[in-house]
């Protein structure tokens, strides 16, 4: 399974691959923008995508999501934002499958990717 990751700060992106990084069938790919994010979705075609929201040069994760939704309506993505929860609902309705508040637990993201595949 491949999984996309798209968050511009390091450290979130380094933190979400440790967590997939114990299972031998899980790649992770890595984006800290949304163009190169959309970029490598198209190239790649990930199972799934896990982005952020509120990025760093005004381009973030509302963009995405509908860039790649308009390409693939089965896209699978999981939004992983500090967010408000009640602001995560609008990501739903948008269209991405899952949305996860920012810091991470384990389990939380777990349970959603298993969800998806």
């Amino acid at each position: 399974m491949k999984i996309l990751i798209v968050d511009d700060e390091i450290f979130a992106r380094r933190t979400l691959q440790r967590l997939l990084s114990d299972y031998d069938d899980i790649e992770v790919i890595e984006a800290n923008d949304c163009y190169d994010a959309y970029t490598m979705y198209m190239e790649f075609q990930p199972d799934i995508v896990i982005t952020d929201i509120l990025m760093k040069g005004g381009i973030g994760g509302e963009w995405l999501i509908e860039k790649i939704l308009g390409e693939d309506r089965n896209a699978k993505i999981i939004v992983c934002s500090g967010r408000p929860r009640t602001e995560l609902l609008k990501y739903k309705l948008m269209g991405a499958k899952q949305c996860i508040q920012k810091p991470v637990k384990f389990q939380e993201l777990w349970d959603a990717i298993n969800e998806l595949m």
